[in-house]
């Protein structure tokens, strides 16, 4: 049991080691490096939760989710972003399975109602909204991410109010979001022009990764958050 243990730690303590390297690799290296730094740290956490299987709901849908954000990343980091409709919709497919989790580890059967209830509701009210500003050219790319990223809020908000201590899996997908963010703010000027020199533009032109700043940390803290459901097989 000692040596099992021991093992664990050894193996959890080079991921990171690993992940660490990775994200500062990818801040500092330049062209085509920074591309498979980036999608070796997603597909790193996807490995390494293989490592944590057990018989739950839990593993199957995080396991589920890594894997398709590894298919996600493919067509947004490595194909450049050339196919950004496929990738989104393998990041709904993640949010998806982040979904199943979170309900079907939920003991709180009142919880799990309200849960089932908005999930129905926020992203058809999304779609709904997002179509009302796009008016007759919808745009597939937008009405896709606006459905992923409204699965995340909720994903968000119910894997807090889980209270699963340590809350690796919440703080995971708020980094995801926070990624997010700043992408978004990268793109933010091929719709609305920018100050040079103001907050928002210091925010979408940092000098350095900023939205890995946060992605690869979510990735590392998703994967880890198999270890209480390994630790009690």
């Amino acid at each position: 049991m000692l040596k099992k243990d021991l093992m664990r730690k050894l193996t959890c303590g080079a991921f990171l080691i690993a992940e660490l390297a990775l994200g500062i690799l990818l801040q500092v290296l330049s062209g085509r490096a920074v591309v498979w730094c980036s999608y070796a740290a997603v597909v790193l956490a996807c490995l390494f939760a293989a490592l944590l299987f057990s018989r739950t709901h839990t593993y199957y849908f995080t396991q589920a989710a890594l894997l398709t954000t590894v298919c996600a990343d493919y067509f947004l980091v490595v194909r450049g972003a050339e196919e950004k409709l496929i990738a989104m919709l393998f990041f709904s497919l993640t949010q998806l399975c982040y979904f199943g989790r979170i309900y079907f580890a939920d003991k709180s059967k009142k919880r799990r109602t309200v849960h089932a209830i908005l999930r129905a509701l926020v992203p058809l009210l999304t779609l709904a909204f997002t179509l009302l500003v796009l008016g007759k050219n919808p745009d597939a790319v937008a009405l896709v991410s606006m459905f992923y990223f409204a699965n995340l809020l909720l994903n968000i908000v119910f894997a807090f109010l889980a209270g699963d201590k340590p809350p690796l899996f919440a703080v995971g997908l708020l980094l995801f979001a926070c990624c997010d963010v700043f992408v978004g703010l990268s793109l933010i000027e091929g719709y609305l022009p920018l100050t040079k020199g103001s907050f928002i533009y210091r925010l979408a032109h940092p000098g350095f990764n900023l939205a890995w700043v946060f992605y690869v940390p979510s990735q590392t803290l998703l994967s880890l958050s198999l270890l209480p459901a390994y630790r009690r097989k």
